[in-house]
């Protein structure tokens, strides 16, 4: 019976082991925290109470007894009535002052805890009741002739006398509060104590306890677990035959079923990913030979067997070191990013050689200061736009063409462009043309427009959607084609 209790305890699911054994940890020390704040909760409203109480009888103890006096004094000396006071003085009126009090005075008789602190709050509030009266008969009196002597004496004899007495019950009142925090302060002394003892055993029963658990739960869950490991790094040093134990019906079973199941696929997936290796490599190599436009090669080469039979070497040297700058930049060892230096240099070198074909109607400008040269960008960017700017803006103009490339510095973005004074677009070429650019249209037969789509979905993909090209163009004038990139360092 034993051991099918423990091959049923064995198939419990590893949650709700887990869970038994927060349950049974967690259960006891909740209840305990609970409790123990229960008695902090009670023990601290008691000494707030105690020591809002006093806060307020010290400030009536303070106050109470010089502004009554004064204000007394004031109405009697300028024969002032009680509703005058705090119009011509800014001070407040006697009666206001007693309310005040009185209502201050019922709240702590119903908040406090001593018997002889609840006792003065009564006593207050009489001696209260009798100072109303004498300043009523001291109000009454006032603005009668032969008043003022008389109700001088009534404020030395009456008023003065009461507000004595009324500070010191408040005084005594403080007192007894304060014993009744001494009281508190006592009890919670000896509740911390009896915590303490209790809090000590119960946590070494719940260690003990803890352990326990913890020692034969664990080891259901780990020991398959190692078992598992030990298959895995069979199978990581090759061994595809080595399997898992999957009897069971809990979590690990299933995860060592699956693994077997895994482990069978094994080989067959390492021979797909070798042969997708080799196809992803033919691949990369086709993209980067695609990346060179023939027919700008084939030109290149006509224009440098031209420049050789004409015996211009200087001007064979240059334009084949600038193919070899070309070139450099396009290769980039495989890296997708470059430095805006690197790219403008690919730039250059690119414009340079077409300088020599259109020598006539061709030039150009880059004005990009050195600070930004280190900011990374896309491989390739520049070329397709300047290609397009060449060919679709400068070639179709009659006379001289100038190409500038420019970078404009937002917060966290930089704004490149390229800008020709060609021949320009159509409002209806445009369109089309910045359709194409949004992949919301294919590029024609001729492929106008293919390189810029090109670039801005790179650019798209690479940095997100809020970032690629804009394109402004006037027929006649030329257009102005804005690469928009954030702000990033070379990666």
């Amino acid at each position: 019976m034993k051991g099918k209790g423990n091959k049923v305890f064995q198939d419990i699911s590893l949650r709700a082991k887990l869970i038994l054994l927060t349950i049974v940890l967690i259960t006891p020390f909740l209840a305990m925290t609970g409790f123990i704040l229960y008695q902090l909760d009670r023990f601290g409203n008691s000494y707030d109470t105690i020591v809002q109480n006093v806060a307020e009888a010290n400030h009536y103890n303070i106050a109470f007894k010089e502004e009554m006096d004064y204000v007394m004094y004031q109405m009697i000396a300028r024969s002032l009535k009680k509703n005058e006071v705090e119009p011509a003085l800014g001070l407040k009126d006697p009666d206001r002052l007693i309310t005040e009090a009185e209502q201050t005075f019922e709240s702590l008789q119903s908040t406090s805890n001593s018997i002889h602190a609840n006792e003065l709050t009564l006593s207050i509030i009489k001696l209260m009741i009798t100072l109303r009266k004498r300043m009523n008969d001291i109000n009454a009196a006032i603005g009668l002739e032969g008043s003022y002597d008389e109700n001088m004496l009534r404020l030395d004899t009456d008023i003065r006398i009461l507000t004595q007495l009324i500070q010191e019950r408040i005084m005594e009142y403080i007192y007894y509060e304060a014993a009744s925090m001494e009281n508190i302060r006592a009890q919670m002394e000896y509740q911390r104590d009896l915590l303490m003892r209790n809090t000590i055993l119960m946590v070494v029963f719940l260690s003990v306890l803890a352990v326990m658990l913890s020692v034969y739960i664990t080891g259901t869950i780990t020991k398959p677990v190692e078992e598992l490991c030990r298959v895995t790094e069979r199978v990581g040093r090759g061994e595809f035959s080595a399997r898992a134990d999957d009897e069971g019906s809990n979590e690990i079973a299933i995860l060592g079923r699956s693994f077997n199941s895994m482990i069978a696929q094994i080989g067959q997936l390492v021979e797909n990913i070798r042969k997708e290796q080799i196809n992803s490599r033919n691949l990369e190599l086709r993209l980067l030979q695609a990346q060179i436009n023939p027919h700008f090669l084939y030109n290149t080469l006509d224009n440098i067997v031209w420049l050789a039979e004409d015996g211009r070497t200087e001007d064979v040297e240059a334009i084949v070191t600038a193919l070899s700058r070309f070139f450099r930049t396009t290769l980039s060892g495989g890296r997708d990013f470059i430095r805006i230096r690197e790219e403008l240099d690919h730039i250059e070198a690119y414009l340079s050689i077409q300088a020599f074909r259109y020598r006539d109607i061709l030039s150009y400008k880059i004005d990009i200061p050195e600070r930004f040269h280190e900011y990374a960008i896309i491989k390739m960017t520049l070329q397709p736009i300047v290609e397009n700017a060449l060919y679709h803006g400068i070639k179709n103009k009659r006379g001289m063409g100038e190409i500038r490339i420019g970078i404009e510095e937002g917060q966290d973005n930089l704004k490149l462009f390229v800008e020709d004074d060609g021949i320009g677009m159509t409002e209806e070429e445009l369109v089309r043309l910045l359709r194409i650019v949004d992949g919301m249209e294919k590029p024609g037969e001729d492929n106008a427009g293919f390189g810029l789509a090109n670039v801005a979905e790179r650019l798209r993909l690479s940095y997100g959607e809020q970032y690629g090209l804009s394109i402004v163009s006037t027929y006649g004038k030329g257009t102005k084609v804005e690469i928009l990139i954030p702000k990033s360092f070379q990666r």
